[in-house]
């Protein structure tokens, strides 16, 4: 840890004693309570927002990511025939960096020196499979489940135009999401959905639903209420999916999910998850 990073950590622990409580949270493996009220702080103090990336509460459940691992998935962006593509638009997700304060490292990306966040090389990542799996041209409606500060969202619409973005996650989380895109784009068609009510909710059909690991370290019940308001109204999903509700908090399998989505009659595949991040981990596209 730098110098810079142990004094940011200081005041950070300062600012925060006054707002953690004793929650147990216990809707998802990694709500502790901490996380949420970090979210909420950073959205409404200039000071935790500029470095918010960084922030250790924070990075226990994102951009907690190793030089070695944004290599990894740097590695695939290679071995896409696109890669050409996806390098000549470099600048634009890079955009995502300028904003929180990363940890940014050093990669040889078709022979330069650039600096980025393996976090945004995975967001990148994501958005050449999604390119790869679906008609992105004739997606017009996206839904994203457990959307972080919304770094994914800003490269899909960095690409594609989206009529309707709902973003549904925690009310705090939300929060600092949309600081953070305000920063970068247009919020006008992007919608912020408390995934704490979920059930109250009336939400539309959407073109594709994306989560990142998120619906997999759902509680059961929740995965439920997302499965009736969201997962089942869209034609396309893309899940990337590892087993920690399964084994901690009764959520659904692999193939209980599977079967749910072909009872549907969607076309449901498990695909590798590449880079594997976890013993077990895969895709779940349809």
């Amino acid at each position: 840890m730098t110098f810079y990073d142990k004094v940011l950590k200081k005041l950070d622990q300062k600012i925060m004693a006054d707002y953690l409580d004793k929650s147990t949270g216990g809707s998802s493996v990694s709500d502790d309570g901490r996380y949420p009220a970090y979210c909420r702080v950073a959205s409404k103090n200039g000071f935790m927002f500029h470095h918010f990336r960084r922030n250790e509460i924070y990075n226990l459940i994102l951009e907690h990511m190793s030089k070695e691992q944004g290599q990894e998935y740097l590695d695939e962006l290679i071995k896409n025939p696109d890669f050409k593509k996806i390098s000549d638009r470099l600048g634009e997700y890079l955009r995502n960096d300028k904003v929180g304060k990363p940890r940014i490292y050093e990669y040889d990306i078709d022979n330069k020196d650039v600096y980025v966040s393996p976090t945004t090389l995975r967001y990148i990542k994501v958005l050449a499979d999604l390119k790869n799996l679906f008609p992105m041209n004739e997606i017009k409606s996206v839904a994203e489940i457990g959307v972080g500060y919304g770094g994914q969202c800003r490269i899909i619409l960095s690409d594609y135009e989206i009529t309707r973005y709902s973003l549904i996650d925690l009310p705090e989380a939300l929060g600092l999401t949309k600081r953070f895109l305000g920063k970068l784009t247009d919020l006008s068609n992007i919608h912020f959905v408390d995934g704490t009510a979920i059930d109250k909710e009336n939400l539309p059909e959407h073109d594709l639903v994306i989560s990142n690991y998120a619906y997999s370290e759902l509680a059961r019940v929740i995965q439920k209420a997302y499965w009736d308001k969201v997962v089942s109204k869209a034609a396309h999903g893309y899940f990337t999916w590892n087993l920690e509700s399964e084994r901690k908090l009764d959520g659904y399998t692999v193939d209980e999910f599977t079967k749910m989505l072909a009872d549907l009659g969607r076309d449901v595949r498990v695909l590798e998850e590449k880079p594997l991040t976890a013993p077990d981990n895969c895709l779940i596209v349809w």
